[in-house]
């Protein structure tokens, strides 16, 4: 699989699988799941997919010889 070919939703979606998987082995495992470690878990599987979604760029910006032409054609 080709890193270039992921996107945003794509990689949020692993992540939720992969926090998901985490807190599934954990339980099986028979971890205490307290309060805090709750608040933890929620804030870990949350705050990095919020953190692609505001830095991955949708497209690059338009040049400078993009934006002359496009001036020249009106």
């Amino acid at each position: 699989m080709m890193l270039n070919a992921l996107t945003r939703t794509r990689v949020i979606q692993i992540w939720f699988v992969v926090v998901a998987v985490a807190i599934a082995a954990g339980i099986a495992f028979g971890v205490a799941v307290t309060m805090s470690t709750g608040v933890l878990l929620l804030a870990g599987s949350l705050v990095p997919p919020a953190i692609v979604l505001f830095l991955w760029r949708d497209a690059p910006p338009p040049t400078v010889a993009e934006v002359i032409h496009a001036a020249d054609r009106r």
